[in-house]
């Protein structure tokens, strides 16, 4: 959660007592929930999978190209064209994308295909560990995507360097490629990797999809949501709220056990309108 127990306590400067935590554990996440439902999107770094169905007549070309399809009629004049539509864009379901971990295609004659991202990074090998058919790549803050394809070269073990494997697994510092035939160890050499794709493009709000065929089953694992501990009104909001709540929550239990009510005015239960406007900003809208 964006705001523990422990630090709730500091904001009110009480303790609490073993059920009253349980309470305030529910008041908390209860707030966070609110908070996310106004904003239409989560307010901590969450990992999501959504599964989507390319439309039936999809063709998938880059918006940067243009293609005709030309038919020539008999006379060798210019016969029927047709042009090729802009590639299929995958709105999802929770933004900002902060990363995408894998894109996956199934269809009736494939299950799962991993899908590289169209983007080329380069990177320094520093060292190389071969475990079986595993091999993991070290290059610092490399960037790469599992499902790329990737081009190794400059390591003096000739057989370590590779034309064209595809990323299996990515760290932030490593990454592996399957490779059979090479002989097990950990090698510290240095070369370059160059790591490439041409199936679709992250974008903030989805992916522009470039590969498949129509009905295709398009799997998308990512991350996704507001960096919400650095954005310290949202803490503050919450705190604020759940203050109100278990000051309600306290006078009510003090008055059922006295068996008289309370002359207290109860505070104002969620976030106040006030509150809310000052997180506009950072609401998600929607565009027909």
């Amino acid at each position: 959660m964006l705001v523990s127990v422990s630090q709730l306590a500091t904001y009110m400067d009480i303790r609490f007592s073993n059920r009253q935590e349980t309470a305030a554990e529910y008041v908390l996440e209860g707030l966070q929930s609110e908070l996310e439902s106004y904003l239409r999107r989560p307010i901590e770094l969450t990992d999501f999978e959504e599964t989507y169905v390319l439309e039936s007549n999809f063709v998938g070309v880059p918006m940067s190209s243009f293609f005709s399809n030309e038919t020539s009629a008999s006379d060798d004049s210019i016969g029927m064209v047709t042009y090729a539509q802009p590639p299929q864009t995958i709105y999802i379901r929770n933004s900002p994308i902060v990363s995408v971990q894998k894109v996956t295609v199934s269809n009736l004659n494939e299950t799962g295909r991993v899908l590289g991202e169209a983007v080329i990074r380069n990177a320094n090998i520093t060292s190389v560990t071969v475990a079986g058919t595993t091999v993991t790549y070290t290059a610092s803050n490399h960037g790469f995507t599992v499902g790329q394809k990737i081009k190794v070269s400059g390591l003096s073990t000739s057989a370590l360097n590779l034309s064209s494997n595809v990323i299996s697994s990515v760290a932030t510092n490593t990454f592996t490629v399957t490779q059979s035939g090479l002989a097990a160890g950990t090698f510290a050499q240095t070369g370059t990797v160059v790591a490439l794709g041409n199936d679709y493009t992250v974008r903030r709000f989805g992916i522009d999809c470039y590969r498949g065929f129509a009905n295709d089953i398009i799997t998308i694992s990512y991350r996704a949501g507001l960096a919400g501990d650095g954005i310290k009104v949202f803490q503050l909001m919450i705190l604020r709220a759940a203050s109100r709540e278990m000051q309600n929550m306290h006078d009510d239990v003090v008055g059922i056990k006295d068996l008289n009510p309370r002359e207290v005015a109860l505070q104002e239960t969620g976030f106040l309108e006030k509150e809310l406007a000052a997180v506009k900003r950072w609401r998600r809208t929607r565009v027909a």
